[in-house]
């Protein structure tokens, strides 16, 4: 169910506190990815931001100089920024930015491959539940890039039926300079489908979060009043309009045999309005930095194209 408002403030946690949580559980510290519009964290549970309340969750300086102030998308109240996977209607695994314990994933392997990688910042994240599933996330983006590209590859170690895959965020970009964790979301915009994007608007700054995708892997977009982590909600499009609410996407894989991987990417887009997000190409794993992006004819929307 939704959060109050003051349940939401009374969650906080400290930077000490967290340094002794991570030396007392023998826990590798989240990596840190810093580009010229973005800063954020990748956690030993494999989700963005640092974890809790301490910064970066996920920061955007809209200049492009690296001056991230207090507007941060995640660390907010009560952060929440979950990946899932069901099989056959089950939740087999599940992991939050707010979930200490790792969640059923637990800690996975954590490395920061930016010196391997064609991307500035690049950081991969792997763990699996066993006999069932492993899940890989593979985080990049160049320095001028106003996003965060992912690509998710799970795998099937036996066979699996209806296999499903959930990514979601409670969107707080208002709470630190005007008090209110509204936020005014939607599904689709322009020419952008409804099933590709989903966005959140700050009530009061316009500063945008998006999450989209163009897979060819069966997925929809949903808006969440009660912050569903049901990946049906998502597939089938429902949007419960404006205010504290989730944004989320999911993806259908269907049934897998044993040993077969499928891939699929998506991204977290920012911009400091609806008009100006930057949606990544169309394949951006094997993209260089200095690709241009796609001309994609979208109807009222200006793309950014902010490179070093």
């Amino acid at each position: 169910m939704e959060l109050s408002t003051a349940l939401k403030t009374g969650l906080t946690a400290s930077g000490a506190a967290l340094a002794l949580f991570f030396a007392s559980q023998s826990v590798a510290a989240p990596i840190i990815m810093e580009g010229d519009f973005v800063k954020t964290a990748i956690s030993e549970n494999g989700t963005l931001g640092y974890g809790g309340t301490i910064a970066p969750g996920l920061l955007h300086d809209p200049t492009g100089n690296r001056n991230f102030g207090v507007n941060d998308y995640l660390t907010p109240g009560d952060p929440w920024e979950w990946f899932g996977v069901t099989v056959a209607g089950t939740t087999y695994g599940n992991n939050n930015n707010n979930t200490w314990s790792g969640g059923s994933f637990g800690f996975g392997t954590l490395n920061d491959v930016s010196g391997t990688s064609s991307y500035d910042h690049h950081v991969s994240w792997s763990s699996a539940l066993s006999g069932l599933l492993s899940i890989e996330h593979q985080y990049y983006f160049n320095d001028g890039d106003e996003r965060v590209n992912i690509t998710t590859t799970i795998t099937a170690l036996d066979i699996l039926a209806d296999v499903k895959f959930l990514r979601a965020i409670d969107p707080d970009p208002d709470v630190n300079t005007h008090g209110t964790y509204d936020t005014i979301n939607g599904r689709g915009y322009g020419a952008l489908a409804p099933e590709d994007w989903v966005h959140s608007l700050g009530a009061n700054t316009g500063f945008a979060l998006g999450i989209y995708s163009n897979s060819s892997v069966t997925h929809n977009t949903g808006v969440s009043a009660g912050w569903t982590t049901n990946p049906d909600f998502y597939l089938n499009g429902n949007d419960d309009g404006t205010g504290d609410f989730v944004i989320g996407m999911a993806f259908l894989l269907g049934d897998m045999t044993q040993g077969q991987s499928i891939s699929f990417d998506y991204a977290y887009v920012m911009g400091d309005s609806i008009d100006n997000v930057d949606i990544p190409p169309s394949n951006p794993v094997p993209a260089p930095a200095s690709l241009a992006l796609l001309a994609l004819g979208l109807v009222g929307i200006r793309f950014s194209r902010r490179r070093n």
